[in-house]
């Protein structure tokens, strides 16, 4: 038997304004909008429109002289996990690119009745009550639960915590830190900017935009701003601890290149593209060879001289830190498992463009562009320096394709391992070629065959750099690798093969799972109120039960679309002693009134099979019989 779909038009969709109001449009999609991961271009791009229940977080002005724009979808007070949808347009304003995830019909099955005091006196039990507190009601797609999450913000640590908003009972807790005239780190003599007040000069720059302070091997932050007499910063100590000014230098002139590379390449206005102070802090801890955005500002170790130097050292370390700055204000990919591996990767992809950027304009002649991550300061000894490597992930022990992704709670989920698989997709969309796991050689002694049939054609690092800085800003918070390749396929544009290549090299293919689950079928609702029905379309295996109470028996439900299909799926009608009343399937393109139910509850009850779906049902009114 022939099986069909139909796909009706949603129309009159209500499209979030500038002001994050809505109003009722007339814009009609063919798309399907049953929700999920949505990734859309071209023509499907142009026939969106913003459902109901999204408000507006940013809008971006895009180099190109396009716009991004981010929604949040809402139930009530509580911002869905997830539930981010990012739209690109080109110049001209017209839609080029949707981007992100939506669950129409979702419905919390718990209420708040824990109050975000008390949420946070949970937390504290679990981490302390040290630092500064913050928390949003949220509510989780997966399944339909209302939390707080309670975020603790102090010295090297970011805690980040889910407390159910019924229970008081923490679902999740993790680290959200992301770690990672004067003479430099390396010896070279730079030109910075400082502001001189009184007698005294500060690493502050004249237009505010950068200021760094010392930590005095201390676990303080921000710590003292730091100061010279002269303005010429060549103070040092031997191995550069506090209070040596080499580590200042370069996190204050890095931080400066960094932000001109976002101002002059992507248009972007700073970290937060409004304008933020880029704060950092050297001489951070003792002996401590790492670096970290903690959600406000920079950190930088002096390392130990053996494993690392001053990590401020390293134009790559200092772009792949604050990149998860502009991460955090943009798709703020939660870090951990896959989302945590790709808000690394993004730091490693803009950090080493950052380098190739300051090449072209001679702003760094003590370093030299590359492909690895920290190559400047990290000296453990290694088959080559820095400790990860976008031509060659293996090198340093990291997948460089998706067959080996690393699973398990080390380092929330090997965040910064995994990374190296869409690092290599970067690099070979940038380079071309092959997946460096195909040569005879192999790969720090690995090789495999998988995926060693795609070539990939480079498209150079301008190109690849725009596709994946758009892509990766427009990902929804949760997003996984899958979603990340359909993220940059649907702002490629002209790159669209080779995008779509790169990403095969590291055996992420058409057909992927993305990261944000599709909304269930159905949902049932034991106090369901009119208007009430199925996502449209619906989706497969759906079995779900509406009772409605209407107070008193003698009414009718009112169907005002009644679409499923014919003979596999069916939506029946029930008194409250459970007389099946009617059963309708197929399409009825009028509408429906049910039989009289004579008891004073009534339900509606749907079920589907697990192939083709169609828009569902609506009953809109209940008419008295």
């Amino acid at each position: 038997m022939s099986r069909s779909r139909v796909l009706a038009a949603i129309a009159a969709l209500a499209l979030v304004t500038a002001g994050g109001s809505t109003a009722t449009a007339g814009q009609v999609t063919t798309t399907p909008l049953r929700g999920g991961s949505i990734a859309l271009s071209g023509a499907d791009a142009r026939a969106f429109a913003v459902p109901p229940g999204m408000v507006r977080l940013w809008t971006a002005q895009r180099a190109d002289g396009g716009t991004q724009t981010r929604y949040q979808q809402m139930v009530g007070t509580a911002s869905v996990v997830g539930g981010q949808l990012t739209v690109l347009t080109d110049k001209s304003g017209r839609t080029s690119a949707v981007i992100g995830t939506y669950f129409p019909g979702l419905k919390a099955k718990n209420s708040a009745s824990v109050s975000a005091a008390s949420a946070r006196g949970a937390a504290a039990k679990r981490v302390g009550a040290a630092g500064k507190w913050s928390s949003a009601l949220r509510i989780d797609p997966k399944d339909g639960r209302l939390f707080h999450q309670v975020v603790s913000q102090r010295t090297g640590q970011r805690w980040v915590q889910w407390v159910d908003a019924s229970t008081g009972t923490v679902k999740k807790q993790y680290d959200a830190v992301a770690h990672g005239d004067g003479i430099g780190v390396k010896g070279d003599t730079k030109q910075i900017d400082t502001r001189r007040i009184g007698g005294t000069f500060f690493l502050r720059s004249v237009d505010g935009r950068q200021e760094t302070y010392d930590a005095g091997n201390k676990q303080v932050q921000p710590g003292t701003i730091m100061t010279d007499a002269d303005d010429h910063w060549n103070f040092n100590k031997p191995k550069l601890l506090s209070p040596s000014q080499a580590p200042g230098v370069d996190a204050h002139y890095y931080a400066n290149v960094t932000d001109d590379f976002y101002s002059g390449v992507f248009g972007r206005d700073s970290l937060d593209d409004n304008g933020m102070p880029i704060i950092s802090t050297v001489h951070y801890a003792n002996r401590y060879c790492n670096a970290f955005w903690n959600g406000e500002q920079m950190a930088y170790g002096d390392g130990d001289g053996t494993t690392c130097i001053s990590l401020s050292g390293g134009l790559d370390v200092v772009g792949h830190e604050l990149t998860h700055g502009v991460t955090q204000f943009t798709s703020n990919l939660i870090y951990e498992n896959e989302s945590g591996a790709l808000n690394e990767s993004f730091s490693d992809m803009m950090g080493n463009t950052i380098e190739f950027y300051a090449a072209q304009r001679g702003l760094d002649p003590a370093g030299s562009p590359d492909w690895l991550i920290a190559e400047d300061v990290f000296l453990a000894p290694d088959v080559a320096p820095g400790f990860r490597n976008m031509s060659d992930p293996r090198e340093d022990d990291d997948p460089d394709h998706y067959s080996e992704l690393l699973v398990g709670a080390t380092d929330n989920g090997f965040v910064h391992s995994n990374s190296g698989i869409s690092n290599h997709a970067y690099y070979l969309a940038v380079n071309g070629g092959k997946n460096a796991g195909c040569d005879a050689v192999g790969s720090n002694g690995h090789t495999h065959t998988a995926d060693c049939n795609v070539t990939v054609p480079a498209i150079g690092l301008n190109a690849a750099g725009t596709v994946f800085y758009n892509g990766f800003t427009s990902l929804p918070e949760f997003a996984n690798f899958c979603d990340a390749r359909n993220a940059t396929l649907a702002v490629a544009g002209p790159n669209t093969a080779a995008i779509n290549a790169a990403w095969a090299a590291v055996g992420v293919h058409g057909g992927c799972t993305p990261g944000t689950p599709p909304p269930p079928p159905c949902v049932s609702d034991p106090d369901a109120t009119i208007p009430f029905g199925t996502p449209h379309p619906y989706g497969n295996n759906g079995n779900c039960t509406w009772v409605y109470d209407n107070g008193s028996g003698g009414f009718a439900f009112h169907f005002s679309l009644l679409d499923t299909e014919k003979n596999f799926d069916f939506v029946t009608v029930s008194d409250a002693s459970g007389n099946v009343l009617a059963t309708y399937t197929g399409t009825s393109r009028r509408g429906a009134t049910s039989p009289c139910i004579s008891t004073p509850t009534g339900t509606v009850h749907f079920t589907s099979d697990g192939a083709v779906t169609a828009q569902g049902f609506t009953v809109d009114a209940v008419v008295a019989c």
